[in-house]
């Protein structure tokens, strides 16, 4: 199977700039990248990065498009094809095999917030269509096209880092990540209350 993941490496992630220097933001983005390219390289597939500019990362194939998200996965959708989104540092092995065998003209792991941070289109003639609750539009315009869609239930999955609050998930569960040890190496940690909260101790 072939898998796109699309990656922005100058100024990523400016929801997290509260938090994060654009330098911290830049070596996270890298360092989740890492983490979702780790579960891939545990099953058989073709791993292909779309980065909006150019960006070595040795070992992987690397294309620079600087078109917008949806022209450039749409453009590269052939046979079956897999979008998975670079920010999702707590995926697995298990998760990802679960993911591919599951059958569907389309296949959509949503994220937390109506976003699609997994997709598998089996049928080109589907497009995807990012940004403004993705998933909502995904399932409407599969069933437009009377494919079969199914829905990836995933916890982990569902987790794209996007704000501070989002980093506190990779505290919980992400041991062992390597997005996990950079946000512990620059002295981010849990304080446990009744809900557990971000801090800083350098």
């Amino acid at each position: 199977m072939q898998v796109l993941i699309p990656f922005k490496p100058t100024s990523p992630k400016s929801r997290l700039r509260e938090v994060l220097s654009k330098a911290e933001r830049m070596e996270l983005a890298k360092r989740m990248l890492l983490d979702v390219l780790d579960a891939l390289n545990e099953i058989d597939c073709e791993i292909k990065i779309l980065s909006t500019s150019h960006f070595d990362l040795e070992g992987y194939e690397v294309e620079v498009d600087e078109r917008e998200l949806d022209l450039a996965v749409n453009s590269r959708i052939k046979d079956e094809t897999a979008v998975i989104m670079s920010d999702l540092p707590l995926l697995n092995k298990n998760i990802l095999e679960d993911f591919f065998d599951t059958e569907g003209d389309v296949v959509i792991a949503p994220g937390r917030r109506g976003g699609t941070n997994m997709i598998i289109v089996r049928d080109p003639r589907f497009k995807v269509s990012y940004y403004h609750c993705s998933f909502l539009k995904h399932v409407e315009i599969a069933k437009n096209l009377n494919m079969k869609v199914e829905v990836f239930d995933s916890f982990y999955a569902s987790v794209d880092i996007d704000t501070p609050d989002d980093l506190i998930e990779i505290l919980i569960h992400g041991k062992g990540k390597r997005s996990y040890s950079y946000l512990y190496s620059i002295g981010f940690r849990l304080k446990l209350e009744r809900e557990p909260k971000l801090i800083r101790i350098m």
